[in-house]
């Protein structure tokens, strides 16, 4: 195992730091947008442009990928991002924001797709589920300490967006200076890429519909937590610290789960984890609506950040046990398709609810996702369809 993770060292650590950019930059721009006088419905509107841009750069950046190469596409995406947090310093006007955000959605499904195709080219599906597990430990983790970066200086100066700038620039360091070439593809190589990737996502629906449902789920689980679980802190009366400190402790639980949840996937059926996970979700958002005030109200928050933040990693690892490992760019940049469809309706959901609710509001939507995707999962075990099919090919 120790000399799996060291074929990936270098990807991993880049991702780390630029995941403690991610981190404050969201909650950055959630803080902003509330500090500024704007709605909760624009809040969501603003943070559902980051996964609109999501959905764009799913469709068409594993073509820029396989064309100039993993190394050299880490570096292009890696660049623009950290033009676009310096944009957020500029202007303050809320669609100049949405616009960035939506480039910066963009990048980021770029980013991602090459981490995440490189991670499992580098590994088997016996250690496909620890691996992955790692990867996400130490973006939360990464996350977590990123979202403590809010405390440093005033939302609403230039500083923190300079530093978020300044980590994305950092993170290309170890991609770049990296002699370990563990991607599936050169430049070159890949062909057609979007049309094997929308052909895949359809013959993935047909042997695996609960990877591109589980898919959906974890993009609106993720980016409603990232988007609105700061309006939701200050909407019952935490202060910007507070929020600061409350989300740096949630990405911190976001860990705690990975890698035994991970290693219970290699294990046994996928599914039924899966299904477990959504079950105590759905319960942990019951609990969270009754009683949403007091000192149970954090420990409870964080068991949901534990659950929910694991799901992606079990979609992601059932997913590639149905592909072949040269069509490992498309699918992931696939499930990242799926991912930003999801994240581009969570925030906006999740402020119309709301709305209508108030900040508990936000609870009951991921309630309500996590209840939906334990029922599916729970259809597909009492129908009895294999683990896993023949290696999937499109």
């Amino acid at each position: 195992m120790t000399k799996v993770l060291s074929a990936v060292a270098a990807i991993l650590l880049g991702n780390a730091i630029l995941m403690m950019g991610i981190g404050l930059f969201g909650t950055l721009v959630s803080i902003g947008l509330v500090q500024a006088g704007f709605s909760t419905l624009m809040v969501g509107l603003v943070q559902s442009a980051y996964y609109a841009g999501f959905m764009i750069g799913a469709l068409g950046a594993s073509a820029l990928i396989a064309r100039i190469g993993h190394h050299r596409a880490f570096a292009v995406f890696a660049s623009v991002l950290c033009c676009a947090a310096l944009g957020h310093a500029v202007f303050s006007q809320a669609w100049v924001w949405a616009t960035l955000r939506l480039i910066a959605g963009f990048c980021m499904v770029g980013l991602f797709t090459v981490v995440e195709s490189w991670l499992h080219a580098a590994v088997s599906n016996k250690h496909r589920g620890r691996v992955f597990s790692f990867y996400l430990i130490t973006a939360y983790l990464a996350a977590g300490v990123g979202q403590l970066l809010l405390k440093l200086a005033d939302p609403a100066s230039f500083k923190l967006f300079s530093l978020i700038a300044c980590l994305f620039a950092l993170s290309l360091l170890p991609v770049t200076l990296t002699d370990k070439r563990a991607a599936p593809q050169e430049p070159g190589e890949a062909g057609p890429v979007a049309g094997l990737r929308l052909s895949a996502l359809l013959q993935l629906y047909r042997q695996a519909p609960l990877g591109v449902w589980g898919g959906l789920a974890a993009g609106m689980l993720n980016s409603g937590f990232y988007a609105m679980a700061p309006v939701f802190m200050r909407g019952v009366g935490y202060s910007v610290a507070g929020v600061s400190s409350f989300m740096g402790a949630a990405m911190l639980a976001a860990l705690c789960l990975q890698w035994p949840v991970g290693r219970l996937s290699d294990r046994i059926d996928r599914r039924r984890v899966l299904f477990g996970v959504a079950t105590l979700a759905t319960a942990s958002c019951i609990a969270i609506t009754w009683y949403r005030q007091g000192i149970w109200l954090e420990p409870m928050v964080y068991l949901y950040v534990s659950l929910t933040f694991t799901v992606y990693g079990l979609v992601t690892s059932y997913i590639n046990d149905f592909i072949a490992n040269d069509q490992l760019i498309a699918a992931s940049a696939g499930l990242l398709l799926l991912f930003s469809v999801g994240g581009m309706l969570g925030p906006t959901i999740a402020s119309l609810v709301m709305t209508t609710l108030g900040p508990v509001g936000y609870f009951v939507f991921s309630g309500g996702v996590t209840c939906v995707l334990a029922l599916l999962t729970l259809r597909l075990l009492l129908q009895k369809i294999p683990a896993a099919a023949n290696p999937f090919s499109a």
